[in-house]
């Protein structure tokens, strides 16, 4: 767990880097195209540990393909003194400094959420590939993971607004790689985001 916690960090610090920053301007972002729903509706039976599973020590590989994948298009420095940076790892949630010691790994699209919005039909396999899927994965403050808790973009966004837009693509991103549809409040919400100036 200390060796993919560590991974996690890495690929944040690189993603916090190129992909977060109060300053950035949106400007009409294409999202990945998701199906709709009405509404969420609770799925009874929705149980973390027995539906989503553990984590899988497949995982630690997947983060390692992952943050080189994304390191190759960055200085050799930032992917070598990835250490020093973690001293200055910012939450990509808030844009304030992340204390590690109580970082929190957040799922971007919350396994309850997806549990209610056709994760409950999949077989075991797939959703713990889901629970643990880096794409699906960023390591967060404790403060904002409680605020998010399981909510979508309707109910919650991340405090910092310039890390809106990048949060609904990850969102998004990921109810398409997985065919999961999003409750028509929350696409509307998440397109705003998006699709106007944020700074």
């Amino acid at each position: 767990m200390k060796h993919f916690l560590r991974l996690l960090i890495a690929l944040s610090v690189v993603l916090c880097i190129y992909t977060v920053s109060p300053a950035i301007i949106y400007r009409d972002v294409e999202l990945a195209p998701v199906d709709t729903v009405p509404q969420r509706a609770t799925v009874l039976g929705y149980d973390r540990a027995a539906m989503f599973g553990s984590w899988l020590s497949g995982v630690r590989e997947s983060v390692v393909d992952v943050a080189e994948d994304v390191a190759e298009d960055v200085a050799e420095d930032v992917a070598e003194d990835v250490a020093e940076d973690v001293a200055e790892l910012h939450d990509p949630y808030s844009g304030e400094m992340l204390d590690l010691e109580s970082a929190e790994v957040d799922h971007i699209f919350p396994l309850s959420a997806a549990w209610d919005l056709g994760a409950h039909g999949w077989d075991a396999s797939q959703r713990i590939a889901f629970a643990n899927d880096p794409r699906n994965l960023v390591l967060v403050s404790r403060a904002e993971n409680q605020s998010k808790s399981d909510q979508l973009p309707s109910e919650w966004l991340p405090s910092d607004r310039g890390a809106r837009c990048w949060y609904v693509q990850r969102l998004f991103a990921v109810a398409y790689d997985y065919d999961l549809p999003l409750p028509e409040d929350d696409v509307t919400v998440g397109k705003r985001q998006c699709g106007r100036l944020l700074g």
